[in-house]
């Protein structure tokens, strides 16, 4: 399975990689062993902890954001990355996954639909 990265999640994890390589390459290693998984889209669009090769996720839906598309996000536990949210959609007419972005936890608030990274990831979104 392919799983794109948009130029924004990209831009991202480069952001975090100057302030936390560890967290960066553990998203980064997450993001690897989607891809070479079979069952890749089940695991990340069902809600709860998950493995995926020997990453331990834990998967949830946007819920605030239901209305505006499938969006979800996973945390790599037990890592340095398991403080940022990567926040992705799906699409499952087409079966691809796109991650849109890869953030704080402090810094994100999901039911905030108006902040400034919750209109950058809902437009990014409605653009693909």
């Amino acid at each position: 399975m392919h799983i794109d990265v948009h130029l924004h999640a990209s831009q991202d994890l480069r952001k975090i990689r100057l302030v936390a390589p560890d967290a960066a390459a553990a998203v980064l290693v997450a993001l690897e062993q989607f891809q070479a998984d079979p069952e890749a889209i089940e695991k990340m669009t069902t809600y709860g902890n998950n493995v995926v090769g020997s990453t331990h996720l834990n998967v949830k839906p946007w819920e605030s954001a239901k209305a505006r598309g499938n969006l979800w996000r996973f945390r790599v536990l037990d890592t340095p990355a398991t403080v940022y949210r990567v926040v992705y959609g799906y699409h499952w007419q087409t079966r691809q996954i796109c991650v849109l972005a890869v953030v704080h936890k402090e810094e994100f608030d999901y039911d905030d639909l108006n902040s400034e990274i919750a209109r950058r990831i809902l437009a990014d979104w409605c653009s693909l």
